[in-house]
């Protein structure tokens, strides 16, 4: 049988060189090989860095704790237009809000980003309709809206923090989603 590296190990593991960095540690030490193998894999990182995004599409909106038990929303995104050099079309990226660190901003943002995707009123997004949003079936997948970040100073600490304004895309511009994914270099949904 071939590993992933295309080796018949025959199913043998591969036993540690000596000298060679961890391998080399007694064997009652911690290896951070030893915690690989079990791990999960992180999908995100990637945020979006001020400029403008004339499209992004929503792959999927999120409502989780994190390991921290917070309350955190997070709306996966495909780029498929950008002005911002790290952020070209064709990459994704996360855009996270923190419910419970940030309670008097968080839910806010959140409304108004739903609202934009949606290309509703603030006042016609409540508790409800972000559930929805966020529920069984990912009802936003594939929604379009146009996001412009822009870098500020927090109140309290004066650290750079990065302003999503969302803004929506009207019904046709949603028609071309299709089109706009394909330019973009992305697979069909």
């Amino acid at each position: 049988m071939n590993d992933i590296f295309g080796n018949n190990n025959q199913g043998q593991t591969q036993q540690p060189a000596q000298g060679q960095g961890y391998n080399d540690a007694p064997a009652n030490q911690d290896d951070p090989f030893d915690r690989i193998g079990g791990a999960n894999v992180s999908k995100g990182g990637v945020y979006p860095l001020p400029g403008v995004y004339p499209v992004v599409q929503v792959d999927k909106l999120v409502m989780k704790k994190n390991r921290n038990n917070e309350d955190i929303f997070i709306a996966e995104l495909d780029i498929l237009q950008s002005n911002v050099p790290e952020r070209v079309a064709g990459s994704s990226m996360s855009w996270i809000c923190n419910l419970t660190k940030h309670k008097d901003m968080a839910p806010g943002n959140v409304r108004g980003f739903i609202a934009a995707l949606m290309n509703v009123a603030t006042e016609q997004v409540g508790s409800n309709e972000a559930r929805i949003a966020c529920g069984p079936g990912n009802p936003c997948h594939g929604r379009l809206v146009r996001l412009e970040a822009v870098n500020i100073k927090t109140k309290n600490t004066g650290n750079d923090f990065t302003k999503c304004n969302w803004q929506p895309i009207a019904d046709d511009g949603q028609a071309q989603a299709a089109e706009l994914r394909a330019a973009a270099g992305f697979p069909p949904f």
